[in-house]
């Protein structure tokens, strides 16, 4: 799960402010406004189905990704790919778990 910062307009408080966006994997789960607080949440059941379907996609388009990063940079794709094979399991799961538990 990843957070980032963007200015919106807020239905709420009807000004142009800075809100946190929550991610899982690459889809947005929940926006919050900093001035007054609200909070827009997407539904795990509008969630879970789309995070499958963007999942699938990410497996299929991940060998075309990896071909491109070695030809790129061929040392420091084979130098860094024993670490990034093994912190996938776990970015998976809380992306995974982020989307179950609420």
């Amino acid at each position: 799960m990843s957070d980032a910062r963007a200015e919106l307009a807020c239905e709420t408080c009807e000004r142009v402010t800075e809100h946190e966006l929550h991610y899982a994997g690459r889809l947005l789960e929940s926006v919050r406004c900093t001035e007054c607080g609200s909070h827009l949440e997407l539904s795990q059941r509008a969630l879970l189905p789309a995070y499958v379907h963007d999942l699938e996609q990410r497996v299929t388009s991940k060998p075309r990704r990896l071909v491109h990063r070695a030809a790129r940079d061929p040392r420091g794709f084979w130098t860094g790919l024993p670490r990034a094979l093994a912190r996938q399991p776990g970015k998976f799961l809380r992306e995974f778990w982020a989307l179950v538990r609420r």
